[in-house]
């Protein structure tokens, strides 16, 4: 798995959480107005995950992969959509 995530640049996000290891809880950043990025390891996939208000029920996006190389390129998308959404405080 390539591993260029790891030196990822988050924004205005604060890393809660990372751990490089395949698993389900991989990483956790918090943004402004009870946003958060979430990324694990789901059985068989990668899942990006915006979550607002703790509600992981009903993600505002997700992106899924079963590529590590693809995790930079869509961590970048998650990131630059998540950074829009926390600085205009709107949910959709």
């Amino acid at each position: 798995m390539g591993q260029d995530w790891l030196k990822m640049d988050f924004g205005t996000g604060k890393v809660t959480f990372l751990d490089a290891m395949r698993k389900e809880d991989m990483l956790q950043v918090e943004y402004p107005n009870r946003l958060l990025l979430d990324m694990g390891w789901y059985q068989d996939r990668y899942i990006i995950s915006i979550i607002r208000d703790f509600d992981w029920m009903h993600p505002i996006k997700q992106y899924k992969t079963t590529e590590g190389n693809q995790l930079s390129t869509l961590l970048a998308e998650a990131v630059h959509l998540v950074e829009n959404k926390s600085q205009s405080g709107k949910a959709n």
